[in-house]
């Protein structure tokens, strides 16, 4: 495979979106059992929202990345692709599957059901033992069909891009908007299989990967294009932005409740709009910390160079504190408080990137936070968390 010079923003992305995600995860608590209308509803609801673009985000870089490697057919390895993912990624996210079903059954007070090793077997597959957990299922889904895309899209995606991206908006549209607006049950089995579980599918989220794969193709040009079109853009953005965030709060407000505020997910139709324009934006803010030396930048980087570790201790590690701190001060930490948001979605954050710090710093850090960079003591250290 002809070796490609590294996309050096990506870093920062994966950075940006994995907060994104924890977030997300962080704020969900205050929106749903916080007084309603009150300052800590607010406010998590408007970061929950905001940072919805993460997942997409994380998914069109995935497919970047892997387009950007992997060109035509010739350049890609099966057996040597497929090792590293079982080693890197599969093996990693089976350890953590494990324990979070430990930590569930301990934490939670969850008795065992009688056939529970196959329910835990099917559980971990299907990537159902805690709710992030999906993804990994997900983008194994995407792993699987490279070789075919690569094979059979790749010469459309280079010779074609605006007709393939537009092809391939409107079919997701499609889905996306019959699941989001106009989804019921049917008495069809496959469809009524299919409508459970397609936001866990290729089914519902091939626009992103896709999209940025079209991206790798073209990377150069894309970057031009937006630092030439760069005014338009952010309105755009700012349009998809209030369009996104302007149909949870017309829903919020109008029933003058939250009931419906878990169906406003990552996966809907809007997140297409908003998603894509994140994305942009990010490709265009990040290029501007490439050459940045300071502390903070520095520190940022590593925050995507260990995206991965984020991902799998985070809800775990925010668990742990809500119900410690939650339960142990319930006068002066809790829901319905802006303090308590605040000290809940800065301190999993340290205590998340301090976890995956010490894990780099041994041999076989792999097996929890995938193929990583190990961090020496001493000057090593500093310069990667200074």
């Amino acid at each position: 495979m002809k070796k490609r010079q590294k996309i050096l923003e990506l870093d920062y992305m994966r950075a940006i979106a994995a907060f994104g995600i924890y977030a997300i995860h962080a704020t969900g608590g205050f929106v749903m059992y916080s007084e309603f209308n009150s300052n800590a509803m607010r406010l998590g609801m408007f970061i929950n929202q905001f940072f919805r673009f993460g997942t997409p985000v994380f998914m069109m870089i995935s497919g970047l990345v892997l387009f950007y490697n992997y060109r035509v057919p010739e350049e890609f390895d099966a057996k040597k692709f497929y090792k590293k993912k079982v080693v890197y990624l599969l093996l990693p996210y089976l350890i953590w599957s494990l324990g979070y079903f430990l930590f569930k059954t301990y934490f939670y007070h969850i008795p065992l059901e009688e056939k529970w090793i196959s329910k835990l077997i099917s559980d971990i597959f299907f990537g159902r033992i805690f709710s992030h957990l999906y993804f990994i299922f997900l983008i194994v889904q995407f792993y699987l069909i490279l070789p075919f895309l690569i094979k059979y899209l790749s010469k459309h995606m280079m010779n074609s891009p605006t007709k393939v991206f537009g092809i391939i908006t409107f079919l997701q549209a499609i889905i996306l908007i019959y699941e989001f607006y106009f989804r019921q049950y049917t008495g069809i089995v496959a469809l009524d299989i299919f409508n459970s579980i397609y936001w866990k599918t290729l089914f519902g989220w091939f626009f992103y990967f896709i999209s940025g794969g079209i991206i790798a193709y073209h990377y150069g040009k894309f970057v031009e294009l937006i630092n030439r079109n760069i005014k338009p853009i952010v309105i755009l953005y700012i349009i998809s932005l209030i369009l996104f965030m302007g149909e949870v709060y017309i829903d919020v407000y109008t029933n003058n409740s939250i009931v419906n505020f878990e169906k406003y997910g990552s996966i809907r139709p809007m997140n297409m709009f908003f998603g894509f324009m994140s994305f942009v934006m990010l490709v265009y803010t990040t290029r501007k910390f490439i050459h940045m030396k300071s502390p903070i930048a520095l520190l940022v980087k590593s925050f995507g160079t260990y995206s991965l570790g984020v991902y799998f201790a985070h809800p775990m590690i925010l668990e742990y504190i809500k119900r410690k701190l939650i339960g142990n001060f319930p006068n002066h930490i809790g829901y319905g408080r802006i303090s308590s948001l605040i000290i809940i979605l800065v301190l999993g954050w340290i205590l998340t990137m301090t976890f995956c710090y010490i894990v780099a710093l041994f041999n076989n850090r792999w097996i929890l936070i995938g193929r990583t960079p190990q961090l020496k003591s001493g000057e090593k250290i500093k310069q990667t968390v200074s």
